[in-house]
């Protein structure tokens, strides 16, 4: 394989497990627009574990998760009972307080970076996809993934069937945060070096791109929506300065005639019945706050 075609397989690969993290947020109904902040997190704390301590890759990768969940949960915990216009105002904010910390902490750089970061492998970066697919197979088909859903389609009704919204929706946030850090700690391994403004708006909004363009109803929607977004600028590249601008009369196109994405239902088909079906597994009363006994 020629290494421009290896270059190409990694970059869709992060691509992939970018949306496919974004997705799991997504998937109960709310929007981050500042998910680069994970990324920007779990590519820095990776490469620092790296470069100055010799880590292996994969166990910095399991690092760079663990620190991004964190980060996830406590932004979550703040975000996630406000309404969704407060939830993307503060995500926003976020991720640029994020961009500048790092571009103002001379440890890691500064605003030049930090270069010298050893190659990722093919392997690494598929192996993780294959990993993430595993676990959204399996959450989709649990009560918890019903509950993802009910939130997503009618938060109104889950809420009054008795789901804990804010705690299934932080629980959501943290793992999607862990997944984009993972994906963040490829990337800088990838790139082998990184800087502050790699992790910007710019990346943030391509990243909500990724599962809108698919389709937020399916997980491999997203995935979907990854590869094309990632393709589309390679086709494209041989109209020099002009492919930004039919790029995204593209997209403009596809998502008037498409608008629930490349892959996804036309109609909405309301939180009943899957609140129907949690009922019958008994996943609402699992998800109730124990009442004290006497």
């Amino acid at each position: 394989m020629s290494p421009y075609a290896e270059a190409v397989l990694l970059q869709v690969g992060i691509n992939v497990l970018l949306a496919l993290g974004y997705w799991i947020a997504v998937s109960t109904g709310k929007y981050s627009f500042g998910h680069a902040a994970f990324m920007a997190i779990g590519a820095y704390a990776a490469s620092m574990l790296t470069l100055n301590f010799a880590w292996p890759l994969p166990v910095a990768m399991l690092v760079a998760a663990v620190v991004a969940a964190v980060a996830g949960a406590v932004i979550g915990w703040m975000a996630l009972r406000l309404s969704l216009l407060y939830l993307a105002i503060i995500t926003f904010i976020f991720g640029q307080l994020v961009e500048l910390l790092f571009a103002q902490w001379d440890y890691v750089g500064g605003a030049t970076g930090m270069i010298g970061m050893t190659g990722t492998t093919l392997t690494l970066v598929y192996s993780s996809i294959a990993v993430v697919v595993v676990y959204l197979v399996l959450l989709t088909r649990s009560r918890l993934g019903l509950a993802y859903a009910a939130i997503r389609e009618d938060e109104r009704a889950a809420t009054a069937s008795g789901l804990r919204i804010t705690r299934i929706a932080v629980g959501a946030f943290a793992a999607s945060a862990a997944v984009t850090g993972v994906a963040g700690a490829l990337a800088a391994h990838q790139l082998m070096i990184i800087t502050p403004s790699l992790f910007g708006p710019q990346q943030a909004l391509l990243i909500i791109l990724y599962c809108v363009l698919g389709g937020v109803q399916y997980f491999w929607g997203a995935a979907v929506g990854a590869i094309v977004l990632s393709v589309l600028p390679i086709w494209f590249e041989w109209l020099n300065d002009w492919y930004m601008i039919v790029y995204g009369l593209l997209f403009v196109v596809l998502m008037i005639v498409r608008p629930q994405g490349l892959i996804g239902r036309s109609e909405r088909s309301g939180g009943g019945p899957l609140l129907r079906r949690l009922r019958r597994d008994g996943a609402v009363a699992v998800e109730r706050e124990r009442e004290p006994v006497g």
